[in-house]
């Protein structure tokens, strides 16, 4: 079996949710790279946002992945907008494990993130952000697992089918 997973997707795509359930499932330690961030900041993203702007919550955040890539056996949810940074992009898809996109639909989005006040990116403007994204989530990932509709005990059963099978491939 793989050791390592990393999620990539849009706000509200089901990063944390999923990566939290597969570890409980697996037993691996979940890595989540806005975590990394606050805990290494000692201060919230909001706060990151509000003192170094978008330029130096990314720099933390590169830092964030790195540090999570080096930890075996572990599950990595990454912040929506990890891709934005080539550096970033180059590194996941360079990878050679699972980078899995989760794929959700607007109007999912929307519920799923309704009277959220802790994404410094959500706004009223959030379609055209992830129709920019779009094509760096798909070449960053190697994996799409559509989650929209989904029970969160399915995807996680797809992602341990996932992990089997790469883990098959790679012995």
């Amino acid at each position: 079996m793989m050791q390592q997973l990393v999620l990539i997707g849009f706000m509200g795509a089901g990063k944390t949710t999923l990566s939290q359930a597969l570890g409980a499932a697996t037993g691996w330690p979940v890595y989540d790279t806005d975590d990394l961030v606050v805990t290494a900041a000692h201060r919230s993203i909001n706060t990151i946002f509000a003192q170094e702007g978008e330029t130096g919550f990314r720099q933390r955040e590169h830092a964030a992945l790195e540090t999570a890539l080096t930890h075996t056996p572990g599950i990595i949810a990454t912040g929506g907008g990890i891709i934005t940074q080539a550096a970033n992009r180059a590194l996941l898809a360079a990878l050679d494990i699972p980078v899995v996109l989760l794929t959700v639909t607007p109007a999912e989005i929307n519920r799923r993130l309704a009277g959220t006040t802790d994404r410094p990116l959500f706004k009223k403007d959030w379609p055209d952000l992830l129709q920019d994204r779009q094509p760096w989530y798909e070449a960053s990932a190697n994996r799409i697992l559509p989650t929209t509709g989904r029970q969160v005990a399915d995807l996680v059963n797809e992602l341990q089918h996932l992990l089997v099978e790469e883990g098959a491939a790679n012995d």
